[in-house]
């Protein structure tokens, strides 16, 4: 039989933990928004010049970055880091892939600010909703979710401004993000301006 890869392991592990411990009113970093962020991962690498173990430690950090919300909102890269940590110790994983594994995640904090491609493309995958379709219901899950976490709220013409802020000061780090991304957020960014 087959070894498990530490991708799935890491996959399931996440999927558990969430679906097992998140709170119902996270309503957009949620399991769904993991996923994505991975699958995002995955399609930005696709168009990269990444190396496979780049790739499975890009993927194993895609899986584990929102998992400190399991225990807090603000700062919760820091205990993703520990869960992630915690769980490739578990399976014999190196001081090296730990630390890359950590530095993706790390990279993620707002302000971005990548170091390196396997950084870069996790940061615009985590970004990735900003050019989505479905940016508008993403956007509004967010509202819902710091009313509820971090006691903000917004009008809905506030929201909209911020939003139109966010997206126009926002910089995607890869060529693909560059290009194929940017073209499709920046339709967002007109649909916005609409309702602005």
């Amino acid at each position: 039989m087959p070894a498990i890869s530490i991708v799935k392991r890491a996959a399931a592990y996440v999927t558990s933990l969430m679906e097992e411990n998140l709170p119902a009113n996270m309503y957009f970093h949620n399991l769904g928004h993991t996923q994505r962020v991975v699958d995002a991962a995955i399609e930005i690498a696709g168009h990269s010049k990444l190396k496979k173990p780049e790739l499975t430690i890009l993927t194993i950090a895609a899986w584990f970055h929102d998992t400190g919300y399991l225990y807090h909102y603000k700062g919760h890269e820091d205990t993703s880091m520990i869960i992630a940590g915690t769980f490739l110790m578990q399976h014999h994983y190196n001081n090296d892939f730990i630390q890359q594994v950590w530095d993706c995640i790390e990279a993620t904090k707002i302000p971005q600010a990548p170091k390196n491609l396997m950084q870069q493309i996790i940061c615009d995958a985590d970004m990735r909703h900003f050019a989505s379709s479905d940016y508008f219901k993403c956007a509004q899950n967010l509202k819902q979710e710091w009313e509820m976490h971090l006691d903000k709220h917004f009008s809905d013409e506030e929201w909209r401004s911020l939003n139109l802020r966010v997206l126009q000061h926002h910089q995607y780090f890869t060529d693909y993000g560059k290009t194929v991304l940017q073209f499709e957020k920046d339709s967002n960014i007109v649909l916005l301006k609409k309702q602005v």
